[in-house]
């Protein structure tokens, strides 16, 4: 299965190469001219693309609005310390653990000391 991932303009581009070097397709929504549009667009694009979603931006963690569209799924990056490095870090614990929830839709919430999965 070839698993896509659109990244919010909130993310670093060094996700990019990240998850094209563990063979996933990503694109990222300013690369793509995309930046600056509504949360409900994204949805949409995604949904077109069959794309799991990785975001910071807290308003997609609604469990209601999420089930309500035809995502892939969401990945939400809930940490503190905002760095590149760290998120890279914490993005390879994530898919080393649970990179079988990518096979199913799925809301991944990432905190600092929990990873939740609805």
């Amino acid at each position: 299965m070839n698993i896509k991932f659109l990244l919010d303009e909130n993310m670093p581009y060094a996700l990019i190469g990240f998850l094209e070097k563990r063979g996933f397709s990503v694109e990222h929504l300013k690369k793509i001219g995309m930046g600056g549009i509504k949360n409900g667009e994204v949805y949409k694009f995604a949904e077109k693309k069959k794309m799991w979603i990785i975001t910071r931006d807290a308003d997609f963690q609604s469990y209601y609005r999420f089930i309500s569209h035809d995502i892939r799924g969401i990945i939400l990056v809930k940490l503190t310390i905002t760095k590149t490095s760290n998120l890279l870090k914490t993005m390879e614990t994530v898919l080393e653990r649970y990179k079988d929830k990518l096979s199913k839709k799925h809301l991944i919430i990432v905190e600092d000391e929990i990873i939740r999965i609805y």
